[in-house]
């Protein structure tokens, strides 16, 4: 008979998802972001190229607190496993 898993698991599971989905959608806006910094024709409009290497900075900083908390829902998952 299987243990059925505890509502602490399911709402672990869920936040993880969550994370792994933020993760995903902020890595294929950073590469949106890099073909758009390969294109010249944006470095014509130097505010344009400020906003948009803020928003990747923002974006990769976003990923590292991402990972982390993802490294911990992994290890907190693992311990009830």
């Amino acid at each position: 008979m299987k243990k059925r898993p505890s509502a602490e698991v399911k709402q672990l599971r869920a936040r993880l998802t969550d994370v792994e989905k933020k993760i995903a959608a902020l890595e294929r806006r950073i590469e949106e972001i890099g073909a758009m910094l390969a294109d010249p024709k944006l470095y014509a409009n130097g505010d344009r190229v400020r906003t948009i290497t803020g928003e990747r900075r923002t974006a990769e900083q976003e990923i590292v607190g991402l990972m982390h908390e993802w490294e911990e829902l992994s290890t907190a998952l693992a311990a009830h496993e």
